[in-house]
């Protein structure tokens, strides 16, 4: 591609990159796709392709991309920030610790382990800078490029239908920030619902911590310590009970109905009575934008980038043989230790 060139030693990297990234999305559901007890020149992607070959079409794609991205950087005397800087100094010790953890002699053996046999610690972090060079030369172009309220609307209706069956509606009633303790009820009948002594009691306790916290102030950071210590739901808990842009339909109908009640303001507090327990509710703030914005905006930003991405790479001549490519089978040694670690090996060079 232009003035640079792919040769194996670096393949290595672009090719177990796409199998893992993959690997990574698709989770529990991946063994409904592929055998990863087999090589993946032995299953079909398509009628015609291997998965093998499928990575590595896609590998080859990646190159093209980042490596015109690079070359029109160093074009435009672009440099990586500081920060970036001081992230590729950390990789290193990052894999030693990693390799430590799981077992291996090093970073470069927690590498191979992930990338193959030849695979080093230079090789590695000089694909590393590659890549983060590239996207973050490409996010200055995209920065670069302003867009209206209104683009982002007309991109929503050019693409309606889709966000529709997604249950994405152009309801503009504004996301909001919440903070909530939710106190479970702790005794259940044989049915599996929750007994009458049992909401009674979870009842008693939301009120003592709402009069506990207004005795102490009433700031947002006291109910962020009692929701850490006193919430049932572990996922916001460790957050201070923080769930951050709820829109219209996204809760229960009761926590929705307080949420966007007519009038609600920042600061308000309540207390909800759901399937789930009794919540004390927090208002935190009130956002800027509707779901249905937050989202068409987010594949609009990712259209410009991919068609600045295409501007980029037409400038740079590409060609390719893949005859001679050479793929180092490392699902055998993937399979033995979890892919896990190999995910966070590849996961590196992408911050």
């Amino acid at each position: 591609c232009g003035d640079e060139k792919l040769t194996n030693r670096q393949l290595t990297y672009y090719f177990w990159q796409q199998y893992y990234s993959f690997a990574n999305n698709y989770g529990s559901y991946l063994s409904y796709m592929l055998d990863t007890s087999k090589g993946l020149d032995e299953q079909k992607y398509d009628d015609t392709n291997t998965w093998q070959q499928k990575f590595l079409e896609n590998a080859v794609t990646m190159f093209q991309d980042i490596s015109a991205l690079n070359q029109e950087a160093a074009k435009n005397s672009f440099t990586l920030d500081q920060d970036t800087e001081d992230y590729l100094n950390t990789i290193s010790s990052n894999l030693d610790q990693m390799a430590s953890q799981y077992g291996y002699a090093s970073g470069e053996a927690y590498l191979q382990e992930a990338f193959g046999s030849f695979a080093t610690m230079d090789d590695y972090l000089s694909y590393a800078r590659f890549n983060l060079t590239a996207s973050s030369y490409l996010k200055t172009l995209v920065d670069a490029k302003s867009y209206t309220a209104d683009d982002v609307s007309a991109y929503y209706d050019e693409n309606k239908d889709n966000y529709t069956s997604q249950g994405v509606e152009k309801d503009d009633t504004p996301m909001v920030d919440v903070r909530h303790i939710l106190i479970v009820p702790d005794e259940q009948n044989s049915d599996g619902t929750y007994t009458d002594a049992a909401w009674t009691a979870a009842e008693q306790k939301a009120n003592d911590l709402l009069q506990q916290w207004l005795d102490g102030g009433g700031s947002e950071d006291s109910f962020a310590e009692l929701a850490k210590s006193n919430s049932g739901d572990t996922g916001s808990a460790s957050n201070g009970g923080l769930i951050t842009g709820v829109y219209p339909g996204e809760m229960t109908s009761e926590f929705d109905n307080w949420c966007f009640a007519d009038g609600r303001k920042v600061g308000d507090y309540g207390i909800v009575k759901t399937e789930y327990g009794y919540h004390i509710i927090y208002l935190s703030a009130v956002e800027d934008h509707a779901h249905w914005y937050e989202v068409a905006e987010a594949d609009y930003q990712n259209k410009i980038s991919m068609d600045i991405e295409d501007e980029v790479a037409a400038k740079y001549e590409t060609t390719k043989n893949l005859e001679n490519a050479a793929i180092v089978n490392v699902l055998a040694q993937a399979n033995s230790t979890g892919t896990s670690e190999a995910e966070q090996a590849a996961g590196e060079a992408t911050g």
